[in-house]
């Protein structure tokens, strides 16, 4: 798999001065990690981040470019607006990419059919997993067609991972369940 870029900025502007970024549809951001040296700060046009964060989410590693230079990230955390729900600040992390890192990834429910004997109950929507930057799953895809009486379940160790993937979720834990439907008379 091809790792994805992004530009990005180098940013001048600092503190209270973001604003004008922001009013400029730019959002701010920093990238740090055990490969960088000194903190960088850039920012990224707001559409474009949007788009691309609701496609590669968190657990994605991508190439971060800027003017002057690159790197190869993962988005660690989005401040957003309390009232807006916008993107405020990116915290870009730049992993060492020959040390297995811990992320959470996302999983993804497939071929869900309707029941009468029970509800779907989605316990868990994403797992802890560990390994290499590279190696690390966009997502997880949960096939959940075998499940069909009420108390059938699939658990984290049930899942099958790419390899080189580690769960750190405990195996016992409940990812989805098939749950009775009870009607009151």
């Amino acid at each position: 798999m091809a790792i994805q870029e992004f530009p990005a900025q180098r940013r001048t502007v600092l503190g209270k001065q973001v604003r004008q970024l922001r009013r400029a549809g730019l959002i701010p951001g920093v990238v740090y990690g055990p490969v960088v040296e000194e903190t960088v700060p850039v920012s990224v046009d707001y559409r474009e981040f949007v788009k691309f964060y609701q496609r590669a989410g968190h657990s994605t590693l991508f190439d971060l470019r800027w003017e002057d230079g690159s790197q190869s990230v993962f988005i660690r955390e989005v401040q957003n607006d309390p009232v807006r729900r916008e993107p405020i600040h990116i915290d870009f992390f730049a992993p060492n990419l020959r040390r297995p890192v811990r992320a959470m990834v996302p999983l993804v429910l497939h071929n869900q059919i309707q029941t009468s004997a029970g509800v779907l109950t989605e316990a868990r929507t994403e797992i802890e997993v560990e390994a290499l930057p590279a190696t690390i799953p966009h997502q997880i895809d949960v096939d959940v067609s075998g499940l069909e009486q009420p108390g059938d379940a699939i658990r984290v160790g049930d899942l099958t991972l790419p390899p080189d993937v580690i769960a750190i979720t405990d195996a016992g834990e409940l990812l989805v369940l098939i749950e009775a439907v009870y009607v009151e008379r």
